[in-house]
């Protein structure tokens, strides 16, 4: 019996009304310019089974709410939970499996595009495997900008940046909800960044396969502003080091002190990319943000991950 399948056999005991049903969980905070585009790419899904939509109002104050409202009036599948706290969105993702009426659950972003095969492939993996992630396009959504700052990787396997364990990322991922269960849901302390690492990774320790779905294609969304570039790669770079006071007890190695300083030498003999185009400067920028996000990590964790 494949580990699903045991899944699925775990679930039949106190089976839910609607257990059929593949819930999609969306945590949104201030996204009223982009999640009309996801809840209409998720309309035009070609998945033949039941399904429903679980958006968590992560404390917007945007509009979000209006064109929620608004949606839920054309779209029956929509249910929209409030988590007015905004407490991250493993705090919001917590909360909508919370309320997903579905065994699979399948999670994305508002600011992204599900393409119309997305949920299809990515039931079909999960027949057979207990958690999937799926394929990242960036180039649909992005300018030149956001993708020098953030190159577009292979899109044909999970990601490895850490050279650990694979992980999908939050904006394209699925799973058995009764393994969310198991796991204790995710990890709330991990509030921005490395939030969907630490539940893949949580997962595959306890024996847990975790599966690749090419044909799950999801259009990334990047930030293109400057000061969005740097926020964002400063609070991904200082959560490395607590992924890595949580997990190098298990094996994930410490990050290698010459490659730091070959980054921070390059960020050096390429100050002048600052004064440069746009996308110099955006590239220069996210390595600068992701470098100094470490440092800061290292000494909130006292845990040295440069």
């Amino acid at each position: 019996m494949s580990e699903a399948q045991k899944l699925n056999e775990a679930e039949k005991a106190e089976r839910p009304p609607g257990a059929g049903t593949v819930s999609v969980v969306i945590p949104a905070r201030n996204a009223a310019a982009t999640i009309a585009s996801q809840l209409a790419a998720l309309w035009r899904q070609t998945y033949p089974g039941p399904w429903e939509v679980v958006v968590v109002d992560n404390g917007s104050h945007d509009g979000t709410g209006e064109v929620l409202r608004s949606w839920q009036l054309r779209m029956p599948q929509l249910k929209v939970v409030s988590a007015p706290a905004s407490g991250g969105a493993n705090h919001a993702r917590n909360i909508g499996c919370r309320h997903a009426r579905g065994e699979l659950v399948l999670c994305c972003d508002a600011d992204d595009l599900v393409a119309p095969d997305w949920m299809t492939a990515m039931v079909e993996t999960l027949r057979t495997s207990p958690a999937v992630g799926g394929s990242m396009e960036r180039r649909m959504l992005n300018g030149s900008v956001a993708l020098a700052a953030r190159p577009p990787r292979g899109a044909d396997r999970l990601l490895d940046t850490f050279g650990f364990l694979p992980y999908p990322l939050g904006a394209n991922c699925g799973f058995h909800k009764e393994l969310w269960r198991r796991l204790g849901g995710f990890d709330e302390s991990y509030r921005y960044g490395s939030d969907d690492v630490e539940f893949f990774w949580r997962a595959q320790l306890a024996g847990y396969r975790l599966d690749f779905a090419p044909d799950a294609v999801v259009h990334y969304r990047l930030r293109a502003e400057p000061r969005a570039i740097v926020h964002q790669q400063y609070r991904y770079g200082r959560s490395h080091a607590k992924l890595y006071r949580d997990f190098g007890p298990h094996g994930m190695p410490r990050s290698r002190p010459a490659e730091a300083a070959r980054a921070w030498w390059g960020l050096l003999l390429h100050a002048r990319d600052l004064a440069a185009s746009p996308e110099s400067r955006g590239a220069w920028l996210a390595v600068l943000a992701l470098r100094a996000g470490r440092i800061a990590g290292t000494l909130r964790h006292r845990r040295r991950y440069l």
